[in-house]
Formats: structure tokens, sequence, C-alpha cells
């Protein structure tokens, strides 16, 4: 007889999990095409992944929106697509060795050096505002141009504050910059610097040695860029520092403590990267529960013939219904119900099958029941379906039990 093939889950079980797995996996692949800004840095500092005000977020969308190339350099080696590096506000210098950044300004056409004024608390209700803004010492801005003359082998100028500036000017027609007080400037006295966009008190942008060089980070700051002309003056700058170079704008992230190294680790840990690790683990999860019974050693396989009657009995009966003998199998049935009744009744003996059936009918006194009972047994069972051979089956017994306990 065939064995049932055994299965770790019902019909419907295995449908809700395909579906469920489904559906995971078309919402795993749309993260991934559409990551949002799902970077893992939330800190209000002056970067470009930072929303506050302070942060340089708005700088960068604003480029994109306006179909500019802008990258975000988070590895110490990809600057092969550089055509502007902006060194904006960097605060973790102490850290970096002068000679890496030396090459890095070997590397790109143009670099822009944005130094620092303010810092910043994060708001303890919004994560992603300020609490406290407060001005940095000029010392971190001159500490700043201390590398530069490091780098560049040339006398850097001083750094002031004033409280206004007056009569802008610049090299190209520029608009006129917004900035709130005080405004940070540079010295030109004896200074070996190239004014790009300066006021009677000092100069705001300067070549310093062929780096670009812009005193007052209010202008790229995200509340700067809603003063004035300051978005349209940035992005006029940017465009002019970067010439007719065709790499794209780079914003360096890697000295305000954001490098990362390539690591498959660290990508599969990261949102929404993290998804397809974890359809991994629940996918192994999934085959150690189905394979949870299967282990140690191998069942021995069956016996091909069980001892007893049922597996005859059992094996008699499939064989019967994959050959179709329904009819035959009826027509054996009613015969062996007719004799059992008849006996049962006190008929003669010897009688034969077609005597025994006649006997017995006309012992049957409603004639409604004789007619169908004679109608049952003399049916021609050739081709009969296995549904309608149970059904009469099961009709031939009730009238002869019927019978045999007195109510014909």
């Amino acid at each position: 007889m065939p064995q049932r093939e055994v299965t770790p889950f019902s019909p419907r079980a295995a449908r809700l999990v395909a579906a469920a797995g489904l559906l995971s996996l078309l919402v795993a692949f749309w993260l991934l095409l559409f990551p949002g800004d799902g970077i893992g840095i939330r800190d209000v500092g002056a970067h470009g992944y930072s929303r506050s005000a302070i942060g340089h977020l708005g700088l960068i969308q604003l480029l994109r929106d306006l179909g500019e190339p802008v990258l975000q350099l988070r590895r110490t080696r990809d600057l092969d697509e550089a055509g502007l590096l902006v060194l904006a506000e960097p605060r973790d210098l102490r850290r970096r060795d002068d000679r890496q950044v030396e090459d890095w300004l070997e590397q790109v056409p143009t670099t822009l050096l944005v130094l620092p004024k303010r810092d910043g608390e994060r708001d303890q209700i919004e994560p992603d505002w300020l609490g406290e803004v407060e001005l940095a010492p000029v010392a971190d801005g001159e500490d700043l141009l201390s590398h530069l003359a490091v780098w560049t082998d040339e006398r850097v100028p001083e750094l002031l504050r004033v409280d206004t500036a007056h009569d802008w000017q610049s090299v190209a027609g520029w608009p006129r910059p917004e900035l709130p007080a005080p405004v940070q400037l540079l010295r030109a006295e004896r200074t070996p610097m190239e004014p790009l966009l300066w006021c009677d008190e000092g100069v705001l942008l300067a070549r310093i040695g062929g780096v670009a060089v812009l005193a007052d980070p209010d202008l790229i700051a995200n509340h700067g860029l809603l003063r004035g002309d300051n978005a349209a003056l940035i992005v006029q700058i940017l465009r002019h520092l970067r010439g007719d170079a065709r790499g794209a704008v780079v914003f360096d992230e890697t000295l305000h403590g954001h490098a990362i190294e390539p690591s498959i680790w660290r990508v599969a840990g990261q949102f929404p990267q993290v998804l397809v690790s974890a359809h991994l683990l629940l996918l192994l999860a999934l085959v150690l529960w189905i394979a949870c019974d299967r282990f140690g050693a191998p069942l021995p396989p069956p016996a091909a013939i069980a001892a007893g009657k049922r597996f005859l009995i059992d094996n008699a009966a499939a064989l019967l219904a994959r050959g179709s003998h329904h009819g035959p199998s009826l027509r054996r049935y009613g015969q062996q119900r007719v004799r059992a009744t008849a006996e049962a009744l006190h008929a003669p003996r010897g009688l034969t099958d077609l005597a025994c059936r006649d006997w017995l009918l006309a012992r049957v006194r409603d004639p409604a029941r004789r007619e169908r009972l004679a109608a049952l047994l003399g049916r021609s069972t050739g081709a009969l379906p296995a549904r309608d051979a149970v059904s009469m089956a099961r009709e031939i017994r009730t009238l002869t039990e019927e019978m045999r306990h007195g109510s014909h």
C-alpha cells in the first residue's frame, strides 16, 4: 500500500509562510532601493549629515536639487571622482596625519577649507535640533590655519571677528553675503593670499597656496542659507572654485569622525542591509525547525509486508480501488448480505444464490421495499462509480438489517 507523504506544514500554513516570506522580501528590496537617509548619524555637529542650524545638510540637498554631482566622503581613499574637495569645519585633525591631508590636496584640483565658528549641544526633546549654541574659541580657527600652513608651506593670515561688515566686493560680481554678528574674517596684512570675496573689515573668501579658505561658516550652515542671497552666493562660489573640472563636489566627513572602512560585516549590520542578514537567519531557523525531528540515526525502513490481517485487507481494498472493481465488489457484497439474512431467517439449506434471493424477497411484506431491494440486487454494476457503489451497499445493508429485526 502506498505510504502517505509527511509534510512539515499543512497546505494552509505553507501558503501563509510563503506569503509572509514574499512580503518581507519585497519590503526588504524596496528599502534597499529607497533607503532614505538611514546612515545612523544623529549628532548635531557642523557636518554634512546634521539637520541642526549649524549643520551642512541643507547645502548638500540644495546642490543635489540643482543637479550638481555631490558626494560625502567617509573612506580615506575615495577621492578619484572629486572635482572640488570641501573640508567644512573639520575638528578631528589631531587624529589625522598631516601628510595624508597633503596627499588629498595633491589628488584633487581644488580644495575649499571652511573654518569653524560655532559649537552646539543636542536638544533633550528633539535629537536633531540644537538646545544650546555658543561661539567656538577663535583659537579653533587659528589651529586649523596652522595646519593649513603645514599643508601648503605658506604663511597664513590672522583670524578676527567684527560686529559689522561693509562694502562687500568680489572677483566675479557675486551676490552680497548676509552674515549674523559677529562676522568672522581673515586679516589680509602681510599675507600672500588672493582675496575672492572681501569687505572693508577683512576677507571672507581667499586662496592661500592653492587652497580656498572660507572664514565664516555661517554662509554654508543650514541657518545661513535662509538669509538674503546666501544660497545663491555659495552655489556660485562652489561652481567658480570647481571651474572646468568634471568631478563631483566632495564633502569630507572623515575629519568629523565619521570615517568607515570597507567591511562586509559592517555593511551587513547596517540598515537596510541588515534586513538581508535577518532573512538569512530566519531561513536558517526555519530549516532547523523543519529538521528538528530528523536528527540522529535514521529510522529502520518499514517491513514490505506487515504482520496481521489488517495489512492484507487494506492492501486488497487499495488494489480493488485502483483497479476500479466497484461493480463486482458490490455484487459480491449483495450476495453475502442476502445469504446471511436468509440464514438468520431460517431459510432451507442448499439454496443457490438466485434461489436464496427469491426466497428472501418473498418474505418482504412491504411492496415498495421489496421492489427497491430487488432493484438494488438486480442492477447491472459493470461501470459503477465508487460513490454510487458505497451508497448502494449502505442501502442494501439497511434493508437487510430491517428484515432481520422484523421491520419488513
